[in-house]
C-alpha cells in the first residue's frame, strides 16, 4: 500500500479517491474517522488517500497531479444544451436534467 494524497480534508479526500477509481484503480481513504477528534488532534496530515497496488504509484500521482491542477483551474459557466439550466464550469452534468455537456 501507498499514500498518493494528503488531504486537507475528508471531502477532499473523497474527490481524490474518486478520481482514482475512475482511473480504473483501487484506492482508499485512511484517517476519516478521526477527523471527530478535530480541536484535540492536529488535522494535517489525518486523512490521506492510498492505493493497493504499489506498481500504479506513478499512474495514481498522474491522476492526483490532474486533480489538482484541476482545482486550481477557473473553469468558465455554461449552459446545458438540452434544458438551457445554467451550470458552473467545474461540472460536466446538468444537475437540472442529468445530460453530460459538451467540453
Amino acid at each position: 500500500m501507498i499514500r498518493v494524497y494528503e488531504a486537507e480534508n475528508i471531502i477532499d479526500a473523497q474527490l481524490a479517491l474518486d478520481e482514482l477509481r475512475a482511473g480504473g484503480l483501487d484506492a482508499f481513504i485512511k484517517g476519516q474517522h478521526l477527523t471527530g477528534g478535530a480541536g484535540e488532534l492536529p488535522l494535517s496530515g489525518v486523512v490521506s488517500v492510498w492505493i493497493s497496488i504499489d506498481q500504479h504509484e506513478q499512474r495514481a500521482l498522474d491522476i492526483i497531479r490532474d486533480y489538482e491542477t484541476g482545482k486550481k483551474t477557473q473553469h468558465p459557466v455554461r449552459q446545458c444544451g438540452s434544458c438551457k439550466e445554467t451550470i458552473d464550469g467545474n461540472f460536466g452534468r446538468c444537475w437540472n436534467c442529468g445530460k453530460w455537456l459538451d467540453s
